[in-house]
């Protein structure tokens, strides 16, 4: 899933609103968050209304947007009203990621199909009918997490499949291409950065905690060897009157 940016939290953005109003918000909106191809602004109106804005700024397209009067809200009613957003936001570029997802998974089904074209009448018979004790590791059509965990990550196998099937649409082949980089790149790097958290936590607990050894010299002031040494053990059990020279 795209990832969601924040430049200004919830509870900041009246006060942002009033910091800004008569400079920046001048000149141009004020980006509040970010996620995907989806841009929240922070715009102003008059110097008594803000407005909150909700773009695709890949379509230049307002998606949703809405109007505060400053004399009449207050900050909990705008930094909720952003919170919304944010999170209608999150949804309309999820939405986005998944929409691409189905359909380059659409284009492994077909050419699953093709290939096995003599058998797809048999198998969707199969489908059709429930079978109390038909075994899970018999799958033989893929379901949405096998597929994004196992052939759609393998980034050459995707590739040559958008480009097979939209060898005549250059400008979506790019589209698709670019977004299969980076979808398959930041689920891979998730996936190894949990792997490889899971690996450190399974070796600490099987080497155990190890003990070192460490070595201290101070210096302590005193009359003789034994008030010496009671001095510093004082001074090791953590009596602050002691005076230690380090």
């Amino acid at each position: 899933m795209s990832k969601l940016f924040r430049f200004i939290q919830d509870d900041d953005v009246l006060k942002s609103f009033e910091e800004f109003k008569n400079s920046v918000l001048l000149e141009r909106p004020v980006v509040i968050a970010r996620n995907g191809d989806y841009t929240l602004f922070l715009r102003k109106v008059s110097d008594d209304e803000l407005e909150l804005t909700t773009e695709n700024t890949k379509k230049s397209q307002i998606t949703a947007s809405r109007t505060y009067v400053v004399s009449d809200t207050t900050k909990e009613l705008v930094a909720r009203g952003t919170r919304h957003a944010c999170q209608k936001m999150s949804e309309l570029s999820d939405e986005d990621v998944n929409r691409k997802r189905l359909q380059i998974w659409k284009w492994y089904i077909m050419d699953w199909q093709q290939k096995y074209k003599t058998s797809s009448k048999e198998l969707l018979e199969k489908e059709l009918h429930w079978q109390e004790n038909a075994s899970d590791s018999m799958q033989d059509i893929l379901d949405m997490e096998s597929f994004l965990h196992g052939d759609y990550l393998n980034l050459g196998n995707t590739l040559s499949l958008i480009d097979k099937y939209l060898a005549d649409d250059e400008k979506h082949k790019e589209e698709f291409r670019k977004f299969a980089i980076e979808d398959i790149m930041e689920m891979t790097s998730e996936d190894t950065k949990d792997r490889s958290l899971a690996e450190a936590e399974q070796k600490r607990q099987e080497d155990g905690v190890k003990k070192h050894t460490y070595r201290f010299t101070v210096s302590v002031e005193a009359s003789d060897k034994e008030h010496a040494r009671a001095a510093l053990l004082r001074y090791l059990a953590g009596d602050d009157r002691i005076k230690v020279q380090k």
